[in-house]
C-alpha cells in the first residue's frame, strides 16, 4: 500500500477515539491475522430473481461494494496476507430463501453477511446473525427496527425515521400536510414523524387514481408525503394542482415517473450524484456504468470499508469486528460517518433537492440543494 493511499485509508477508517475507545486490537491490521492462502469470505445475499426494481438496485449495491473493495485495499483485495472473497447468493427477496441461504454462507466460513434490500428480508438475517453469531451489515434496508436488533446486526444506511426527520424541514409552518402510502402503518408512522393532519392509505394495486386526488381534495392539504410506489405516473398526474409533494427520492431509473410532478417535488435522499466530490466518489464513479452514481453505489461502498476495518481488528473473533465498529467515525463517498456505539445506528448526513430538466433531450436530474447534518435527523437514544 502506498503512503498517500495510507493517509486516506487511516482517514477514512480512523476511530472516534472518545467513542471507540481503543479497545478493538482483536488481531494486527497490517497483516488481517492469519496465514497467506486463507480467504477472509464475504456473504453477499442479493436479489437476481423476481423484482426488477429489486435485481437493479442489488446489482448497484454489488457494484458500490465491489469498488469499495478494491479502493480501500489499493487495488488488492487483500488485508494484509490474507484475500477478500464475496460470495454471492440469490435471495429471490424472500425471507424464508435468504435465512436458509444465510445459514449455508455461515457454514461455508463466511464470518460476515451483506444483504437484506427489503424490511423482511434484513430482519430475517438479523436473527440469523445473532443465532449464529456473525456479522451483518444490512444492505440498505431503512427498517426502524433493525436498530438496535441485536449486537451483531450493523447498516450502511439511514433508518426511515432519519429520512422523516430531513423531510419535516420541507413542512412549512401553517401549512396544512397530508400523508398518502400503501399501508396505515407506514402512514401512521409518516404522519407521527411529520406532524401531518390528515393520513390516506391507499394499497399498491390501486389503480384508481383519480379517486386518490379527490381525497387529496378532500384533506384539504397544500403539501403532501408521498409513500408509494414511484413506478405509478398516474398517481403524480392525480396530485391536485397547487400541492407540493414531498418524497423520498427512488432510484435514477424511477425519476422519469415522476412525470409533472417533478418540478415542483422536493425529496429527500440517503445520497445521489454530485452530492459530494472527493476522492472516494471520483474512485466510485469512474467504476459505475454511464459514471452516475446511485444511492446503491454509495451504500455498497460504505459497506466495504465497514467490512475492512471488521476484518482488519478481528478475523477471527465477531466480538472484536463489533468493538471495531462501535463508535467508529469514518468518511468515504459520504463524509461525517459515525456507528453510533449503542443501537449501530448509522449517523450520517442526508441530502435534499429538486429534480429537473437538462440538455437538448430533456434528461431528469437530481439538484441537492441542502446537506441534512446528523444533528438534525437524528433521533435521541
Amino acid at each position: 500500500m502506498n503512503v498517500s493511499r495510507r493517509a486516506v485509508l487511516g482517514a477514512a477508517l480512523g476511530t472516534v477515539a472518545a467513542a471507540a475507545g481503543g479497545c478493538a486490537r482483536g488481531a494486527d491490521p497490517s497483516t488481517g491475522g492469519g496465514s497467506p492462502g486463507k480467504t477472509l469470505n464475504i456473504g453477499l445475499l442479493w436479489t437476481r430473481t423476481g423484482d426488477k426494481l429489486a435485481i437493479a438496485e442489488s446489482t448497484r449495491y454489488e457494484q458500490g461494494l465491489r469498488t469499495g473493495l478494491l479502493w480501500v485495499t489499493n487495488r488488492t483485495d487483500q488485508i494484509g496476507v490474507r484475500t477478500l472473497k464475496t460470495v454471492k447468493v440469490d435471495d429471490q427477496g424472500d425471507p424464508a430463501v435468504a435465512a436458509a441461504a444465510a445459514e449455508d454462507l455461515v457454514n461455508r466460513g463466511c464470518r460476515i453477511l451483506v444483504g437484506g434490500f427489503a424490511g423482511p428480508v434484513a430482519l430475517r438475517l438479523a436473527e440469523v446473525a445473532a443465532r449464529r453469531k456473525v456479522l451483518f451489515i444490512a444492505a440498505t434496508s431503512t427498517a426502524d427496527e433493525l436498530t438496535g436488533t441485536n449486537r451483531y446486526t450493523f447498516r450502511d444506511g439511514p433508518e426511515i425515521t432519519q429520512l422523516l426527520m430531513a423531510a419535516k424541514t420541507y413542512v412549512k409552518p401553517g401549512h396544512r400536510l397530508a400523508v398518502l402510502a400503501a399501508d396505515q402503518a407506514t402512514a401512521t408512522k409518516a404522519a407521527t414523524v411529520l406532524g401531518a393532519a390528515t393520513t390516506i392509505v391507499a394499497p399498491a394495486t390501486t389503480t384508481d387514481f383519480t379517486a386518490i386526488g379527490k381525497r387529496i381534495r378532500a384533506a384539504r392539504a397544500d403539501q403532501i408525503y408521498v409513500d408509494w410506489p414511484v413506478t405509478a405516473p398516474r398517481l403524480w398526474e392525480a396530485i391536485p394542482a397547487g400541492v407540493e409533494p414531498i418524497t423520498i427520492l427512488g432510484a435514477r431509473a424511477t425519476w422519469p415517473a415522476y412525470g409533472a410532478a417533478a418540478g415542483s417535488l422536493q425529496f429527500v435522499t440517503a445520497y445521489v450524484d454530485t452530492a459530494t466530490n472527493n476522492m472516494a466518489y471520483q474512485a466510485l464513479r469512474g467504476a459505475v456504468p454511464n459514471r452516475r452514481i446511485d444511492t446503491g453505489h454509495a451504500e455498497g461502498f460504505t459497506a466495504s470499508q465497514m467490512i475492512v476495518r471488521a476484518f482488519q481488528y478481528g478475523p477471527q473473533s465477531v466480538d472484536d469486528m463489533i468493538r471495531s465498529l462501535e463508535g467508529l467515525g469514518f468518511g468515504g463517498v459520504k463524509t461525517g460517518l459515525t456507528i453510533r456505539a449503542r443501537d449501530h445506528l448509522l449517523l450520517q448526513p442526508l441530502y435534499g433537492g429538486r429534480l429537473t430538466w437538462t440538455g437538448a433531450s430533456g434528461a431528469i436530474t437530481a439538484v441537492t440543494t441542502r446537506a441534512f447534518q446528523p444533528a438534525e435527523t437524528t433521533t435521541p437514544l
